[in-house]
């Protein structure tokens, strides 16, 4: 069938960009997506027509606008839609790089800046009559007992951002305070970030999804989360509109004049208890696929106001009707069975009545997020997904297992060595931050092969999309002890160039080769663990990140570094040509 239009969209989960993909495929638009992770099992829908590779955002951005201009130009899209604050933080500072390219869906600028720091957001409900919890702003060395005198125990501390543009690889977390000693670690931690305090409400979460052209509310949606842990749900009942909450909706959403879509939540105490907004997303949410297995579909009709400028009419749908992110709501339960170990009966009868929940898929009354009957493969891939990253995890920790991982990596490096031409190649150590575990081991690399291993250059980086980030103090003092100075170090990110011209990349964890793998699948063929060369001594193959750690762990983690490195620089040099 002809295309009707085309779009691109940032993100890779399996939530908000999964439904957003399968939303317009449906509708016959040719969909292209700009994901990080290569893996996702979103990337695997049926609806999507290509993938392309952009660099993430770093520094003042010109590598990724000059990169996102030259595929505008060279596929026209009708909109693009950054799914998360990762791409929607860059879209807005440069839209003025694209907007004679392409429409971009992101809120206006004054919507965006509201609705994006949750102390402006507080700012416009008490303007609008909504009640919030009682709360303020704070800033470092705040006075942990004045607070608790203020607001009471348990505290809620929340950064006013979620992510900063100088740091899109790192979501700030929002922080629930049941003690003082609680209290004092968080408010240590918030350094110079702009940060709100506010009394904890107990309650059930409750959304309001809506669809807004220029202040008016054009489609409506409430959810109230049917499971709940640690202020995150991932089983869901649609409900009818609350009418004082969608008023409340309804006079924000005016104030702002705001267009596009977003998910106001709130938290409702048991009757007869009030209710109070916590925050706004103004961007594609996670519940979503339940509004759009309703029929209310928000990505198309977003398409639709955007691209065609047509305000469609609102429609009604079926309340009392579940919604489940499969793999994420059995963690869950999982982790509430845990809870009631010391009460065995207990856990069974609450992981039998989880399990009789899913009867109300027989009945029509539940649908997941993920696995949907016209577009299969994501739902298979993640339960193919989540099994294999199970059995690596125990194949890490499994006895025998770094012999049998150490004879794999030293024969991956005697083929690579073997196979390698006289000239120059590079050897990549690559950690996660590249302030602690890389810089150290390249350098020690360096010093075992000086003059043993001619046009071999050894470099070190990290896979977080960040740059000039110092080695902290504790690594300073421990690199010092083996000979090593880390004053002048700077993080350095792994470049897509960087990673395919090394001949070899060396990891230290999981985590490593889980992003390395995300990033780019190809590169394990060429990947080894450094840990893998300890020769069993040592308690497990990964050479875990001490960065927060003491001083003692540094040197621990340093050791063990020194004689892993040893070891891999003997069989390069065995294997490398003369």
């Amino acid at each position: 069938m002809t295309a009707r239009g085309r779009a691109l969209v940032f993100g890779d989960d399996t939530r908000s960009f999964l439904t957003i993909v399968r939303s317009l495929g449906r509708k016959r638009i040719e969909v292209h997506a700009a994901p990080a992770d290569f893996t996702s099992p979103a990337l695997a829908s049926r609806y999507l027509r290509a993938l392309h590779r952009l660099p993430p955002y770093l520094g003042d951005g010109t590598d990724w606008c000059e990169a996102v201009a030259a595929l505008l130009r060279r596929e026209p899209f009708d909109l693009v839609i950054p799914c998360d604050e990762r791409s929607i933080l860059p879209f807005d500072l440069h839209r003025h790089r694209f907007a004679d390219l392409t429409r971009v869906a992101v809120p206006d600028p004054t919507s965006l800046e509201v609705l994006f720091d949750k102390a402006q957001t507080r700012e416009l409900a008490a303007l609008c009559d909504v009640p919030v919890a009682p709360g303020r702003r704070i800033t470092a060395g705040a006075n942990g007992n004045q607070l608790i005198a203020e607001f009471g125990l348990p505290l809620v501390l929340k950064p006013c951002c979620s992510f900063r543009l100088d740091a899109l690889h790192a979501r700030a977390r929002v922080e629930i305070c049941e003690r003082e000693e609680a209290l004092s670690k968080a408010l240590a931690n918030i350094a110079d970030s702009p940060t709100l305090v506010e009394g904890y409400f107990v309650g059930q979460g409750v959304g309001i999804s809506i669809l807004a052209s220029r202040g008016r509310v054009l489609q409506a949606f409430q959810h109230r989360r049917a499971r709940e842990r640690g202020g995150a749900g991932f089983y869901r009942v649609s409900q009818p509109l609350a009418p004082d909450l969608l008023a409340a909706v309804e006079r924000m959403t005016a104030a702002i004049t705001f267009t596009g879509v977003a998910m106001f939540e709130f938290k409702m105490a048991p009757p007869p208890g009030g209710w109070i907004l916590l925050e706004v997303n103004a961007r594609p949410w996670g519940s979503m696929p339940l509004a759009v297995a309703l029929g209310v579909d928000f990505p198309y009709r977003w398409y639709q106001l955007l691209v065609g400028g047509e305000e469609t009419p609102s429609v009604t749908y079926r309340p009392g009707v579940f919604g489940r992110n499969l793999m994420q709501d059995a963690r869950q339960i999982l982790a509430e069975a845990r809870d009631l170990r010391s009460n065995p009966r207990a856990m069974i009868r609450r992981l039998f009545a989880a399990g009789s929940e899913f009867g109300r898929l027989l009945i029509g009354r539940e649908h997941l997020d993920v696995l949907v009957s016209d577009d299969p493969h994501p739902g298979l891939l993640e339960f193919h997904r989540e099994g294999g990253a199970a059995a690596s995890h125990l194949l890490l920790r499994a006895p025998g297992s770094r012999l049998l991982l150490g004879q794999r990596d030293r024969r991956l490096v005697r083929r690579i060595m073997t196979g390698r031409h006289r000239g120059h190649a590079t050897v990549a150590m690559l950690c996660q931050g590249n302030v602690c575990r890389s810089p150290v081991a390249a350098e020690s690399l360096r010093r075992h092969l000086a003059g043993r291993a001619p046009g071999l250059t050894v470099v070190s980086a990290g896979m977080l999309p960040r740059e000039g980030a110092r080695s902290p103090q504790a690594a300073i003092l421990a690199a010092r002890k083996l000979g090593i100075d880390l004053t002048t170090h700077r993080s350095t990110y792994l470049s897509d160039e960087s990673a395919d011209n090394a001949i070899l990349v060396v990891v230290f964890d999981r985590r490593n080769l889980d992003d390395l793998h995300a990033r780019n699948p190809a590169l394990l063929k060429k990947t080894v663990m450094l840990g893998s060369f300890l020769d069993g001594r040592g308690a497990q193959c990964e050479i875990l990140d001490p960065d927060g750690a003491d001083l003692a762990t540094f040197e621990r983690t340093y050791a063990a570094i020194a004689v892993a490195v040893q070891d891999l620089a003997a069989a390069i040099m065995l294997h490398a040509p003369e």
